[in-house]
């Protein structure tokens, strides 16, 4: 039985990048991955996923129209602020393929977030994360009872280079909820920088990228990983961080692979 392939991109220690929000109209959008069912592309940071009340607006959805795709249905979304990995289906099929998926948890998800907080503190919030968010209009908050469980993990706390008193996480998500890393990691003393809706300090833009994600394909369900490529939004990485995303995307392909060998094939 073949193998997963490699990750569609791989990650960089380079020099530190140009921030500029990218949100040009017109801008094209990086398409990593192209089938009949689907697209997996970048979403630059500032720019809205979707804006369903005016489609001709500028939105990541709106720039791949431009570029020529058709049909285009959204089953997840990243906030404006956040940058990185989106699938994209591109029938009615593909589109309640992905949404069972990601309702019954299969997706895997990785982020990294630049909080607030020296890497000394901010390894106290490294393992396994659960609380109940509820929305209130266009912001989410922490509560005890009535809220929606949401689950997350930060797996590495990594200092942001030339920045002492911040850090990068590495977070695992599991749930999908408006806002949801932002606000679980702000109510635990960790806000994101910039973020000012949750606590975060002013005068600098949010860093919030989703680097990984494994699906199963439509139609063959095949497991692929995709790993965002270096970007103009990707703020520079400490070592420690791109050496833990580079094992994190090894031992998930390990563990998809050893799934494929132990699940027979099935076809839709």
């Amino acid at each position: 039985m073949s193998r997963l392939p490699h990750p569609a991109s791989t990650t960089s220690r380079l020099s530190p990048l140009n921030r500029s929000r990218n949100t040009r109209s017109g801008q094209s959008i990086h398409v990593l991955d192209v089938t009949p069912h689907e697209i997996v592309a970048l979403k630059p940071a500032g720019l809205a996923s979707e804006l369903p009340r005016d489609p001709a607006a500028d939105s990541f959805v709106r720039r791949l129209e431009v570029q020529g795709f058709s049909d285009l249905r959204l089953v997840h979304r990243l906030d404006a602020p956040s940058c990185g990995l989106m699938l994209v289906a591109r029938s009615a099929e593909a589109a309640a393929h992905y949404s069972q998926e990601i309702a019954s948890r299969r997706w895997h998800k990785w982020y990294v977030a630049q909080v607030a907080l020296p890497a000394s503190k901010a390894n106290q919030l490294v393992g396994a994360h659960k609380s109940y968010l509820k929305v209130d209009g266009a912001a989410a908050r922490v509560v005890r009872a009535g809220g929606k469980p949401s689950f997350l993990d930060v797996t590495l706390a990594a200092p942001v280079p030339d920045v002492p008193d911040e850090s990068h996480l590495l977070v695992q998500l599991h749930t999908g909820r408006l806002h949801q890393i932002r606000v679980m990691l702000a109510h635990r003393g960790a806000p994101l920088a910039g973020d000012i809706r949750y606590g975060g300090p002013s005068g600098r833009p949010i860093y919030l990228e989703h680097v990984i994600l494994a699906a199963r394909m439509f139609g063959s369900l095949e497991w692929r990983v995709w790993l965002a490529p270096r970007h103009p939004d990707r703020v520079r990485w400490a070592p420690a961080l791109s050496d833990a995303v580079d094992a994190q995307v090894r031992a998930l392909t390990t563990e998809l692979n050893q799934e494929r060998i132990q699940t027979p094939d099935v076809t839709l």
